[in-house]
């Protein structure tokens, strides 16, 4: 009766102890999970734009449009875009306007040669995201192509944070795997005891 009576407060014991554990490990794996989520959801990016990228043009058209990947924040000075010509001429007019997606720059004036774009505007996750790109306007230039290293490509803004998420994540993943190892080894002792 008494061996009896020992053997079940001892599991009433295990009982407590096991429970709080259990709160941790659920803790751990919804840390794992949303940590492990959030890499995923990038900065909004330039998906086209027209005139495209590179394209070849008679003239100066009367505006320039951008499409991004998600839906942009408009806030006062946030969105810029500056569009010259080869000789560092503005060829905007107005402010850009944004629709959702879609950003529309007005344009003015003539222009003959590479005809440079640079704009800047605030993602939907509130991070700034710029870039640039050009196309030509006019006779091309008969040129000899020289060759050239291609350039690095450009490390995307705040890369690092990602690296930071990246690590967050492969370490709350060992740890919640070093918790599972140590209740393992307690329930494989527990039923051993008994």
């Amino acid at each position: 009766m008494l061996s009896h009576r020992v053997h079940t407060a001892g599991r009433r014991v295990a009982r407590r102890r096991r429970s709080p554990l259990r709160w941790v490990l659920a803790v751990f794996v919804a840390f794992a999970l949303t940590s492990v989520a959030s890499p995923a959801s990038a900065h909004d990016e330039l998906i086209g734009s027209d005139p495209a990228a590179d394209a070849h043009l008679d003239a100066v058209p009367q505006e320039l449009q951008l499409t991004f990947s998600g839906l942009l924040l408009d806030e006062p000075g946030a969105t810029q875009v500056v569009v010259t010509d080869a000789a560092g001429a503005a060829l905007t007019v107005d402010d850009p306007v944004l629709d959702g997606t879609r950003l529309t720059q007005g344009l003015t004036g003539s222009a003959s040669g590479t005809v440079t774009v640079v704009w800047r505007v605030v993602s939907s996750d509130g991070h700034p995201v710029s870039g640039e790109f050009s196309f030509t306007v006019g006779e091309a230039e008969a040129t000899t192509p020289t060759p050239t290293a291609s350039p690095a490509p450009a490390a995307p803004v705040e890369d690092g944070s990602r690296v930071g998420w990246i690590v967050l994540g492969i370490v709350a993943i060992g740890l919640l795997g070093a918790l599972v190892a140590v209740l393992l080894r307690r329930a494989r002792n527990a039923r051993e005891d008994n």
